[in-house]
């Protein structure tokens, strides 16, 4: 770096050495020479004090933590903060919504994040990983080259954050447990992986007719291992990484066709860095963007051939198209950015123009498409006016049935009540029949028994008379006898 460099915390003694003709790099006389060790040793004395550098912490993603890829590659932009008045800290988090939270919460001034999740902060940036947006290595690079240009900063600043890098960490492909699934159409009734509440792998769920299982970057591999999931969406820089080998086993493979570019993004708050932080950070960024590059083509050739499945041109074209569907959708929902869109669809067209999107700009399809969509909508508003028309009368005739056959039931449940009534009241009084029989059997029966007894009672009355009449008899026979033999006794 020169000396008097616009970004130099010197600058401000060029017009002293401007004044007294002096270059401190100057070749001459003995008074020279003394004067530049003078400005050296103030230049020194100086650096420390007047013009301190500033602290800042990064939130760094790295699924490995501190001596993991991304920290590394990070770890170079240190020394080049430094010439920018920066000396930078980077503070690693496995879990990548974790990172989003202590940068919430101030922990750091930026954080390296996905796209995913960077797009809560800056829309447009986040767009840049829509898929099928950037179809190809050269658009890639276009993209980024031109995201880097001043005209172009804007872009990427939302409110009080801006996107100062964008890394692309590759191709995203569809891992799948079972190999047969080799198309769109085979996704349907599968288990897809949607990481960190990602709206455009719901979208792409909900379209293709596959199921969703929520994951984050700690549990997808686990969850893709044990089958909990069917398909995850990865670059290859994952299969080494998150060992998803594993669950590619015999039977998954890779299908070689790109979805679209995976990106790290760091999120920094404006107001705690230089206004020309996020400029000189993307221009740096784009000086390595061929180490990237290699990174990731390596990472390509690390997996094995035979996992790779490769698909016709059928298949690419309805993947393509189908890619579409998800990015549009997306942008009528106002997820993706449509000045973004916009951008990636001139870079395609420039870059081929016999695609067919071509012909006609994304503006006055989309007029076109709007008018169409319009005049639909209205034809089906008829339709499904009619339609209601018929339903509201085919219900009407319903309802009017069935309160007929409701005052029918009514009808006959109020008739079996009364004929329960009846036959619980017959009941009651063959019940009173039978007590009242009862209780005149058992009087009969108490009367017949208290004659009986009176009978008894009356037997043994008599019988007590007899046996005491015979027993007054008995008596007056021995009194007669007693008379007869006492007067025989005293006579002789």
């Amino acid at each position: 770096m020169r000396l008097f460099d616009k970004h130099s915390p010197f600058l401000f003694l060029k017009p002293l050495c401007l004044f007294s003709n002096v270059s401190i790099f100057g070749m001459g006389s003995v008074v020279v020479l003394k004067r530049n060790f003078i400005l050296i040793i103030l230049l020194a004395l100086l650096s420390e004090t007047v013009f301190a550098i500033e602290d800042k912490t990064f939130c760094v993603w790295d699924p490995v933590g501190r001596t993991g890829p991304v920290m590394t590659f990070y770890s170079d932009v240190i020394p080049k903060a430094q010439a920018w008045g920066l000396r930078l800290k980077f503070v690693a988090f496995t879990e990548e919504t974790d990172a989003v939270k202590a940068f919430k919460a101030g922990e750091c001034e930026a954080v390296v994040i996905t796209s995913i999740l960077s797009r809560q902060f800056v829309q447009f940036a986040g767009t840049m990983d829509a898929i099928g947006a950037i179809n190809s290595q050269d658009g890639l690079e276009l993209a980024i080259a031109t995201l880097s240009r001043p005209r172009a900063g804007n872009l990427m600043i939302e409110g009080n954050h801006e996107v100062v890098t964008t890394f692309p960490v590759g191709s995203m492909y569809a891992f799948v447990k079972d190999r047969s699934v080799d198309t769109i159409d085979g996704f349907s009734g599968k288990k897809l992986a949607i990481l960190n509440d990602d709206p455009q792998m719901k979208k792409f769920a909900d379209l293709a007719g596959a199921s969703k299982v929520n994951v984050t970057l700690s549990n997808f591999a686990d969850k893709f291992e044990k089958g909990i999931v069917d398909i995850v969406i990865m670059p290859a820089l994952a299969y080494n990484t998150f060992e998803l080998y594993k669950g590619l086993g015999d039977k998954g493979g890779i299908i070689n066709y790109r979805l679209y570019y995976g990106m790290l993004q760091t999120i920094s708050k404006r107001d705690q860095f230089p206004e020309d932080f996020g400029f000189n950070m993307r221009n740096y960024m784009l000086t390595r963007l061929k180490e990237m590059n290699k990174m990731v083509r390596d990472a390509e050739d690390e997996i094995p051939d035979h996992y790779w499945i490769e698909v016709n041109q059928f298949v690419k074209d309805d993947i393509d198209h189908f890619s579409k569907r998800v990015r549009l959708s997306l942008q009528d929902n106002e997820v993706n950015n449509a000045t973004a869109l916009k951008l990636f669809w001139k870079i395609r067209c420039r870059l081929d123009p016999s695609r067919g999107e071509c012909k006609v700009s994304p503006d006055k399809k989309n007029m076109r498409e709007k008018q169409l969509s319009e005049k639909k909508h209205e034809e089906q508003r008829l339709v499904r006016k009619q339609k209601q028309r018929q339903q509201n009368k085919i219900q009407q005739e319903q309802q009017a049935l069935e309160q007929k056959q409701l005052e029918q039931e009514q009808l006959e449940q109020e008739q079996q009540a009364l004929e329960l009534e009846r036959i619980e009241e017959q009941k009651i009084q063959q019940n009173r029949q039978v007590q009242e029989q009862q209780r005149l059997k058992e009087q009969t029966l108490a009367l017949e028994q208290a004659k009986l007894e009176q009978e008894r009672l009356e037997f043994e009355q008599e019988k007590l008379a007899l046996a005491q009449a015979k027993l007054e008899l008995q008596n007056n026979k021995r009194s007669l006898w007693d008379i007869l033999f006492g007067w025989l006794w005293d006579w002789i």
